[in-house]
């Protein structure tokens, strides 16, 4: 950003708009200021699992938390009995087994058995190790990839102090994970397509948050990471049947659907706050399913027509990579607050063109507002929708970046 800024105060044209960083955006003060905040998680984290609220009870007995699926289906896995995890009854069954009894259980595994091959590893060792491992090796993924998009010290620190990462880690989400894929992907496009359509191939375990690459790799004529992807994708789903049998993918598109009919047509999990997209924000607001469903599907395709057209352009890179992975998070009515985590991957490739072009009058307020904002998703357990909001918003401040880095182009 030095150069931009020395740019800026002599008033050329490659700088209009732009503006200085805040105070409190120095470098050193943000190290400061997140490493603080992500010293009190961890106090709070290690006072919650003392206590018996966290991991496990004072008994020994697992805390019930979303963990609590993947490495039952993990053991499952483990010993070949993979059926049982897409009958509800059982898998209720299964899982009052680990944590004994409780009012309510996860009714349905969602995931399609591409996701087993990844957790057989965790299911090896006992639920406890197995948490901690899951947790420190997925944030660490993630925090690493945010760090090599970014390339400055600060972001490692930001991501740490992300109220939406304290809440992932709590419950134990695989939202680190997801968005490790994302962001190696979109690192990689450039460079080493081939890899990236690997990592594009293992996001399917995940679908809903992948579902705008073929929008973008076909408007940026990115055939080889397309056809990567392709490929990884059918490897996976063939290791997935030579391992477990095609009985699981039988299964899967049944208990898929009855995962979307409790959570989207009759909110089961409470409250439809709970739902961090458009379509659980107008539910929250008390709107019937049909508006809800409209509104989605109108937002829905308008950021597919901002993938396809800021990806046909010749827009900047990172800011291609930042729009494309904003709005994987609004295209999808299926989000939860931990999901939300992976807002890390937009911000990192936005602010890496932030800090070689100039911050843009207005970025810093908005962004600054962003991250307040995710501590009220937090202090209400992510029940308030705040989600869309917050993504719209970021997908508007990268596409505003994206028109002036056109119309900088296009001046003689």
């Amino acid at each position: 950003m030095t150069d931009a800024l020395e740019a800026l105060s002599k008033g050329t044209r490659s700088t209009r708009g732009l503006t200085c960083p805040l105070g409190i955006l120095v470098p050193w003060r943000l190290q400061a200021y997140g490493y603080t905040i992500a010293a009190i998680y961890a106090v709070l984290l290690a006072g919650l699992c003392k206590n018996g609220f966290w991991i496990a009870d004072s008994r020994g007995f697992p805390v019930y938390s979303d963990f609590i699926l993947p490495w039952i289906a993990g053991v499952q896995a483990l010993n070949g009995d993979t059926a049982l995890l897409y009958d509800p009854a059982e898998l209720v069954k299964l899982q009052e087994a680990l944590v004994g009894p409780k009012d309510v259980y996860y009714p349905n595994w969602p995931y399609p058995p591409i996701f087993l091959l990844a957790l057989i590893p965790f299911a090896m060792l006992p639920y406890v190790y197995a948490f901690v491992i899951w947790s420190i090796g997925t944030l660490t993924s993630f925090t690493g990839v945010v760090y090599l998009i970014v390339r400055r010290a600060p972001a490692i620190a930001l991501v740490l102090a992300s109220p939406l990462t304290v809440w992932t880690l709590y419950a134990g989400q695989n939202a680190f994970l997801w968005g490790s894929l994302l962001g190696a992907a979109l690192l990689l496009l450039e460079r080493r397509p081939l890899l990236a359509g690997v990592f594009i191939g293992c996001l399917t375990y995940k679908p809903q948050f992948g579902i705008l690459f073929p929008v973008a790799l076909l408007a940026g004529g990115e055939w080889r990471a397309f056809g990567t992807a392709a490929v990884a994708g059918v490897f996976l789903v063939c290791a997935s049947i030579a391992a477990f049998g095609i009985s699981a993918w039988e299964a899967f598109p049944n208990q898929l659907a009855a995962q979307n009919v409790e959570v989207l047509v009759t909110g089961g999990h409470g409250h439809w706050g709970y739902i961090q997209t458009v379509y659980g924000l107008i539910r929250a607001l008390h709107g019937g399913a049909a508006v809800a469903w409209f509104a989605q599907g109108v937002t829905a395709m308008g950021v597919v027509i901002i993938v396809y057209l800021v990806w046909r352009s010749s827009v900047r890179y990172p800011l291609k990579a930042a729009a494309l992975s904003a709005a994987a998070l609004i295209a999808t009515p299926y989000a939860f607050a931990t999901d939300l985590a992976a807002i890390a991957i937009p911000v990192a490739f936005l602010a890496s063109d932030q800090m070689r072009f100039g911050l843009v009058r207005g970025e810093q307020t908005i962004m600054i507002a962003a991250f307040v904002a995710c501590f009220v998703i937090l202090a209400t357990s992510g029940s308030t929708p705040l989600g869309p909001v917050l993504m719209i918003a970021l997908l508007a401040i990268i596409v505003r970046r994206a028109f002036w880095s056109m119309r900088e182009l296009a001046i003689p």
